[in-house]
């Protein structure tokens, strides 16, 4: 190649190279104040955090298939602060109840739910039947074989008919956590008539705090290859809600038996179910309120009248 042909290469090759750093420069500028504002801006993780006022771990959780747990209610009553106090069970929170799981005898020491009112005027939903093990027991609930032939209904104690408002509601009261062995004719009778009658107080009084059980001591017998113990009582205690707290309290003790006597022969006050079940109710009360609420029966509160809709 001649002297003056590689000149004329090389300098072109220099005038391209310092062309494509020209560029490179120019990107790596600062825009001016003015063109900045008007520069698009694009929404990230960090600039979410900044507007939020709280900042993301490092590595992100995976998103949780299941849906948060809502308060108990709508008024921001928490469910949490409603739970029972008694040893040897095991709590677990569904979406709208929970419940203290006794292993020896494969059932809830108690359940507690809110009922409201205005949500009854919603029921749409039917019943699922799904009758289930409750995986979230961490030692196991009843299985469905230990009621098959037994002799006995798989009795709820959160109803099923407190939930017809909402599908979610409705199915998880069908898990095996919130059933006792119930005689038929129990079942069907005097404790749904227990039920309709605390459904009538919601109507009626607006928003209730509801906790359900059996009576575990001196059991009838078992059933089933897991030995599911047979209550000789159930028992409700219900608390009338103005705003958050309570103003009147009341429970039953019904016997696992047949009857034709009516709810309201039932009511004792809510002391007299502590001492037969161990339980203490709403332990979060302060003391005095406690005393007041729990040691008598107000039989004038307590005159709702009966509603017989099924569970």
């Amino acid at each position: 190649m001649r002297p003056i042909a590689l000149l004329f290469f090389l300098t072109l090759v220099g005038l391209a190279a310092w062309l494509v750093w020209d560029k490179l420069a120019a990107r790596r500028k600062t825009l001016p104040a003015e063109e900045a504002e008007k520069a698009p801006v694009q929404i990230t993780d960090t600039l979410q955090e900044a507007a939020s006022g709280v900042r993301s771990p490092e590595k992100p959780a995976r998103p949780s298939k299941q849906p948060s747990t809502p308060p108990a209610s709508a008024k921001g009553l928490a469910l949490e602060a409603l739970y029972a106090s008694v040893s040897g069970c095991q709590v677990v929170r569904h979406r709208y109840y929970a419940l203290c799981y006794d292993e020896a005898a494969e059932q809830a020491r108690w359940t507690v739910h809110v009922l409201e009112g205005r949500r009854l005027a919603q029921s749409r939903v039917r019943r699922t039947q799904d009758f289930r093990p409750d995986a979230a027991v961490a030692t196991a609930s009843a299985q469905l074989q230990d009621y098959a032939r037994s002799g006995y209904d798989r009795g709820h104690l959160v109803p099923a008919g407190d939930f017809k408002w909402d599908s979610v509601g409705m199915s998880e009261t069908f898990y095996l956590s919130n059933m006792s062995p119930q005689l038929h004719e129990f079942n069907a009778g005097i404790w749904e008539e227990v039920e309709s009658t605390v459904r009538a107080w919601a109507r009626q009084k607006g928003r209730l705090v509801v906790y359900t059980g059996p009576v575990l001591d001196r059991p009838s017998g078992y059933i089933g290859p897991n030995r599911v113990a047979v209550p000789r009582a159930f028992y409700k205690v219900v608390y009338a809600l103005e705003g958050e707290a309570p103003a009147a309290a009341v429970g039953f003790l019904v016997p696992h038996k047949p009857s034709r006597r009516p709810p309201l022969e039932f009511l004792v006050p809510v002391d007299s179910v502590e001492k037969v079940t161990g339980v203490d109710f709403w332990p979060a009360l302060p003391d005095p309120l406690e005393a007041r609420l729990e040691s008598r029966v107000d039989k004038t509160f307590w005159s709702a009248p009966v509603s017989r809709r099924r569970r």
